[in-house]
């Protein structure tokens, strides 16, 4: 395995579509959950609401990591990328709509132009969206 260059780590993070957010509960108990993502601007935006075991957990401790990896069937090719960083709350409407709006562009293609949730819309003041502020990141891939 070798690291991977900046360049490399962030189009593996614009591309991925399905990454894994770790954190760990207070006796450091570790909690793991699968998630859709967007990267922009060298930080990592989840749609996150701060509810059941992952809001227990997050609201002592934001401390998070997030995992992507990408491989081929016989495992000759192989990447992974870590995110570690602080889970912030997006605060602002501008910063929401702008994340949204990128969001909604990447996945649309997998809907085939159709948004889950029966049609249901969420007012921009009220969407989970959350933050993470990079404190390290890392890749590493099969040369």
């Amino acid at each position: 395995m070798v690291e991977m260059t900046a360049h490399e780590i962030d189009s593996m993070l614009e591309e991925s579509r399905i990454g894994r957010l770790a954190m760990a509960d207070e006796s450091g108990r570790p909690y793991v959950i699968p998630m859709p993502f967007f990267w922009a601007d060298g930080k990592l935006y989840l749609r996150l609401a701060m509810t059941g075991r992952k809001g227990e957990i997050l609201s002592l401790n934001r401390r998070v990591c997030f995992e992507i990896d990408e491989y081929s069937d016989d495992f000759a090719h192989y990447a992974s990328v870590l995110v570690e960083g602080e889970l912030q709350p997006v605060a602002t409407i501008m910063e929401k709509e702008k994340v949204k709006s990128l969001n909604e562009a990447k996945y649309v293609r997998l809907r085939n132009g159709n948004r889950p949730g029966h049609g249901r819309q969420t007012r921009i003041e009220d969407l989970p969206l959350q933050r993470v502020e990079v404190f390290k990141i890392s890749g590493r891939k099969r040369a």
